[in-house]
């Protein structure tokens, strides 16, 4: 079901533009109204019904700034409102409140700069004139609510690091928000707000509070009087933390758990010290900070960017690890970081809030493409944060690589490598299409680390924080040290173990898969299956055999066992490299002629093929000897005249793949050979289905008598029942 960790959306795209070009615009916004009536202070003090929340003004640090020495929008509760929070939270005056958690509720209720109600309906942070699309959805608003620098302790290294926070933005949400989102008001805003009632049809709610008055004109801003004391909102990190029956879910983001220093906020706030940002080492949302991003420039993301959290509770999450990892794993605290991940990116959905109604449309996607659905009236737990939204869920939103070709490698902790491999070689998302039916031949971690080779160099695992994402390197052995795998090299090796079809097939047993990577095959033999590496080494007892582990909507799934995964990496030596002491014995006669012909002693070897796949044709070797011998001069020249006809140029025959039978690959072959004429030696290759045949200029046939040729990296050898005619 349900990105659902995403990008940024592309309306938000279209919205972000440079702060430092719109401040003239800005500007209009935070006037200073042209009626003067008295600061903010002086207009609630004459409503009389607002001495409480005065009184809570003048003790805390913002007495002077509602006192008219600097412009700001005020949401003031009047006296039954603040009397109902002071018995809701059990105190007896406005004196027994703390002055820290003063400064933090009075600051809820002041906004830097002055907003008009117009201005609230429809925000435009890049200036009043800017078009803005959807209207509403600019819906945040900065307060001067903001936590102390914390310390706090990373449980991944035992650091410890000081955390700064950010001022809290409010929510404000106006009639416009929720028609631009096509989405009914009152039953969307009151689902996260049931104490609250929807009364914004011909303005807005600021956060749980209904506005009584609005923009009531002061010296140094707009007064707005509420019916409840807005109660700062948390982040979804303190949220999901202090609620026991997500804790397993908590648990498990905070392994992501990372601190990025920040040099801005130490340089304005550290006073000696250096402060951090608590992310979620950049693959989940940090939900732990105030802001999407730390510059307060960043107008647009600010005032539009949340974050989603669909929150499984602990029993849904005991019963997703009963069913795909309890075979695997003693506890959900020792689940692998990978298969973790995509269960978790699977609960977030970054870009702006949403509400059910949103979600009820069917167009919300989680991260790995399933439309999130559940339905309302089974949502648990349900916030507002500072920073987006907490769905409490009674259900997993299960991530489609738990139900397709991926399912072993996201379950069984043997197969954790070749899942960071292919991971991170980017075949996951094309694994969990029903686009193609897969076969995914698996090799074991033990497989890998004791057997594999990528082009001769060893695979090795290096693990430098068994608690931190990210310091766990698949590594591969170079001149100077292992050095981590990079994206190609594990993209290479991924793809020889993904078949996407069978391409060839006889008698029962034999059968030749199509990889994801171009000209690469496997093929299997009863229960072996080889790569063109393995096949070309000619040591069966090193090929794996396999066994199916699963079928699946999207293929099948297949354990590999046997000495050597490396069987299943493609060929990286080149034909044109191999000499009569390394070669297959059907090849010997053929390459010791191009070693007369200068073919592997010119620079480059075998230059007339300029980088060219190709595909080459070997007769038998007392044809080509018979050849040799009626040569009328045993010059290189003439010795390459008469081998090259057997070279076919891959792209000028326009082959998209190498012919198999019954693939239906056939037509003109164009070789590197020359005819007397100077045109180029041509063959017809025809497909009949149990063999393939290449017929030259007079109408002789050579069938091709090898099922699965010898493939390297630079092209693959045919070899054929008799010799050919060049002309």
């Amino acid at each position: 079901m349900g990105k659902i960790m995403k990008k940024w959306t592309p309306i938000l795209v279209f919205f972000l533009l440079a702060f430092t070009s719109c401040v003239s615009e800005l500007d209009k916004y935070y006037a200073t109204p042209g009626w003067l009536k008295g600061n903010a202070w002086e207009v609630l003090e004459k409503k009389g019904n607002y001495k409480l929340f005065l009184s809570a003004v003048e003790r805390s640090s913002f007495k002077d700034l509602v006192q008219g020495k600097g412009l700001v929008t005020v949401m003031a509760p009047n006296d039954s409102a603040f009397q109902v929070y002071l018995t809701k939270h059990n105190y007896t005056s406005v004196d027994a409140i703390s002055k820290t958690q003063l400064d933090k509720l009075i600051g809820f209720h002041l906004l830097f700069y002055s907003f008009n109600k117009e201005a609230f309906e429809d925000y435009k942070p890049n200036g009043i004139e800017s078009v803005n699309p959807m209207a509403g959805m600019y819906y945040k608003f900065r307060t001067k609510s903001r936590d102390s620098i914390s310390t706090e302790m990373d449980a991944t290294s035992g650091k410890f690091y000081k955390v700064v926070h950010f001022d809290r933005f409010i929510p404000v949400f106006s009639n416009n928000f929720f028609t631009s989102n096509n989405i009914d008001a009152k039953s969307n805003y009151e689902f996260f707000y049931p104490g609250s009632t929807w009364t914004g049809a011909n303005g807005f709610n600021i956060s749980d509070a209904s506005v009584k008055e609005y923009a009531i004109v002061s010296d140094n801003g707009y007064v707005y009087t509420i019916d409840k004391v807005l109660e700062p909102l948390e982040t979804i990190y303190t949220n999901l933390k202090t609620d026991a029956n997500y804790s397993d879910f908590y648990n498990a983001f905070e392994r992501f758990a990372a601190y990025q220093y920040d040099a801005v906020s130490t340089t304005d706030y550290g006073n000696g010290d250096s402060l951090y940002i608590k992310n979620y080492s950049f693959v989940l949302p940090a939900i732990s900070s105030e802001w999407p991003v730390s510059t307060y420039q960043a107008l647009s993301i600010l005032s539009y960017g949340a974050n989603n959290v669909f929150a499984p509770d602990n029993n849904a999450m005991q019963a997703f690890f009963n069913k795909y990892w309890a075979p695997y794993y003693s506890d959900i605290s020792k689940v692998n970081f990978e298969p973790m991940l995509a269960l978790l990116q699977n609960h977030v959905y970054s870009g702006t809030i949403l509400f059910p109604g949103q979600i009820e449309s069917g167009l919300i996607k989680s991260t790995y493409g399933n439309t999130i659905q559940f339905d309302r009236s089974n949502v648990q737990k349900k916030n507002i944060c500072v920073n987006g939204a907490i769905y409490g869920l009674n259900q997993i939103i299960v991530p489609p690589m738990f139900e397709k070709v991926t399912a072993p490698m996201y379950c069984d902790t043997a197969y954790n490598l070749i899942l960071d491999i292919m991971k991170n070689g980017g075949y996951v998302p094309t694994l969990i299409s029903d686009a193609t039916k897969f076969s995914v031949f698996y090799p074991s971690n033990k497989m890998i680390l004791d057997f594999t080779n990528l082009d001769g160099k060893a695979i090795t695992y290096d693990i430098t924080n068994t608690f931190k994402y990210g310091y766990q390197v698949v590594n591969i052995e170079g001149d100077n040290g292992p050095t981590a795998m990079n994206t190609t090299q594990k993209k290479t090796f991924a793809g020889a173990h993904i078949a996407t079809e069978v391409i060839s097939s006889r008698n029962g047993n034999e059968f030749v898969y199509r990889t994801l990577n171009s000209f690469n095959y496997l093929y299997t033999k009863d229960n072996k299956v080889y790569s063109s590496y393995l096949y070309n080494l000619g040591v069966d007892d090193k090929v794996p055999t396999f066994t199916k582990i699963n079928s699946y909507s999207n293929g099948d799934a297949y354990a590999l066992s046997g000495e050597s995964a490396s069987g299943l990496t493609p060929e990286f030596s080149q034909f044109k490299n191999l000499k009569t002491t390394s070669c297959p014995a059907d090849l010997k006669t053929f390459i010791s002629y191009a070693g007369v012909a200068t073919f592997t002693t010119s620079t480059p070897p075998y230059s007339f093929l300029q980088g060219e796949r190709f595909i080459l044709l070997i007769p038998p070797a007392t044809s080509l000897a018979a050849l040799y011998a009626a040569l009328p001069s045993k010059t290189a020249d003439n010795i390459a005249a008469f081998l090259k006809p057997y070279f076919i140029n891959v792209n000028s025959s326009n082959l998209l793949d190498y012919p198999f039978p019954n693939a239906k690959v056939q037509g003109t072959l164009v070789s590197f050979g020359k005819k007397s004429d100077g045109t180029a030696v041509t063959y017809t290759l025809v497909d009949r289905g149990t063999e393939l045949v290449i017929i030259d200029a007079k109408g002789n046939e050579a069938k091709v008598t090898n099922y699965f040729p010898y493939i390297y990296a630079d092209g693959a050898v045919y070899l054929i029942d008799k010799s050919l005619s060049v002309e």
